[in-house]
């Protein structure tokens, strides 16, 4: 019975040494994951903007007469992020942004987001927004005075969307 219990007591020892031995190497492998993840992110946040197809590359609703650039938060009335984004944009100060501030949705609650905000203009058009063909919402698309898109991006965060507008960040953040 001894000899029983001893041998079971083994077998339950070596188990248990397998599954912490298995436990160490899931670790690794989700530390390795989570390497590769965050170095794809940072490419993807290091890549150079890329212009839209061409099919998209002039809108003459952006085109403005004054030599500045037109900046176009595009918006979903089901994304949060959207909300975050528009929120933020509308509370930067006017002229702090280089250029002419636009918030393109296809519902008219994205507009409420900004209406405190004389400095943005909302302008809730499907159709337009479907010819301007983003990818995925909150992005932003700048137009030359000329209304031709020189580059789209995702916004991920608002030190994100600062840093697209070109808006010069607290000498106290450390978001660069």
């Amino acid at each position: 019975m001894r000899a029983e219990l001893t041998a079971v007591q083994n077998v339950v020892n070596s188990l248990a040494v397998f599954a912490f031995l298995g436990m160490v190497i899931a670790l690794f492998a989700i530390s390795a994951l989570l390497r590769i993840v965050r170095e794809l992110q940072q490419a993807v946040l290091a890549a150079p903007a890329t212009p839209g197809p061409d099919s998209v590359r002039k809108v003459a609703r952006f085109a403005s007469s004054d030599g500045r650039p037109t900046f176009v938060l595009v918006v979903s009335e089901q994304c949060p992020s959207c909300r975050a984004r528009a929120v933020h944009l509308a509370g930067m100060p006017p002229g702090r942004v280089g250029g002419h501030t636009v918030l393109l949705a296809a519902a008219e609650a994205c507009a409420a987001w900004v209406e405190a905000a004389p400095h943005v203009e909302a302008v809730v058009d499907a159709d337009l927004l479907g010819s301007v063909a983003v990818g995925a919402t909150p992005s932003l698309v700048k137009y030359a005075p000329d209304g031709a898109e020189e580059w789209r991006r995702v916004v991920g965060s608002d030190p994100d969307l600062d840093r697209l507008l070109g808006v010069d960040l607290p000498e106290s953040s450390n978001v660069r």
